[in-house]
């Protein structure tokens, strides 16, 4: 069996629309289409997930309420699906801080500076890290494998397609034709901007945390396939 993750990136709120850092912070969405979920909604519609997965942010659970609100008492919710926190930063825009010389330093290079009473680069990477080897283990029950690989150290190393179970492919695309029918599982993660690079990164050999952009609302779709599952003509990413 085929497995899908479905990375969505909350609504819009008014935070996003003024250009300030959110982070762990905990604004609302902007109330109805202001939000910009109405795709996301019909994207969603119908379709079944074998798990579902939030942060437990506000503007999280409220995108998956908005946009399935059917999905949301089975939701799981975790804290390591959250934003970086950039501390004494958020709620502040780049114009607001463009003349901290920390902060001009943590834009050209933010492995190397942590925002004040902020959260490390790494501190935010081993979090997403731990979190991505959880959703690899259930990927791998889901999909049926029988694999020796141990996800047990995944918070301690850097996740690559190298480290995925050997009877398993990661595909940031649809490798399948839309005229085959082939079993697949989803798992729904509501989650943010920068939890969403970051797992694309850890997982996709070459690929940087920048080369990854969602809009708000948006999504992201990965696509795991077994071992000897047919491999097909290659599909468009559909962001």
């Amino acid at each position: 069996m085929s497995v899908e993750w479905w990375l969505v990136r909350h609504g819009l709120t008014a935070w996003n629309a003024e250009r300030r850092y959110q982070g762990h912070s905990d604004p609302p969405l902007l109330p109805g289409e202001a939000a910009g979920l109405a795709e996301l909604g019909r994207e969603l519609a119908g379709v079944n997930f074998a798990a579902v997965y939030t942060s437990d942010l506000r503007r999280c659970r409220e995108t998956l309420a908005w946009a399935r609100p059917d999905l949301l008492d089975g939701a799981q919710q975790d804290p390591r699906l959250r934003e970086m926190n950039f501390g004494r930063w958020e709620g502040l825009t780049y114009e607001m801080l463009k003349e901290d010389e920390r902060y001009r330093t943590w834009i050209d290079d933010p492995q190397s500076v942590t925002p004040p009473d902020g959260e490390s680069w790494q501190a935010f990477k081993t979090r997403v890290t731990e979190m991505c080897g959880e959703l690899l283990t259930r990927t791998e029950a889901l999909a049926g494998t029988d694999s020796n690989s141990s996800f047990g150290s995944l918070a301690s190393c850097p996740l690559r397609e190298a480290s995925l179970p050997s009877t398993m492919r990661l595909y940031p695309f649809s490798p399948l034709t839309a005229s085959q029918s082939v079993e697949s599982a989803r798992l729904l993660i509501v989650t943010h901007g920068g939890v969403i690079s970051m797992l694309c990164s850890l997982l996709q050999s070459g690929l940087g945390f920048w080369d990854t952009r969602v809009g708000p609302g948006g999504v992201k779709r990965l696509y795991f396939q077994g071992q000897g599952e047919p491999e097909e003509e290659k599909e468009g990413d559909d962001e």
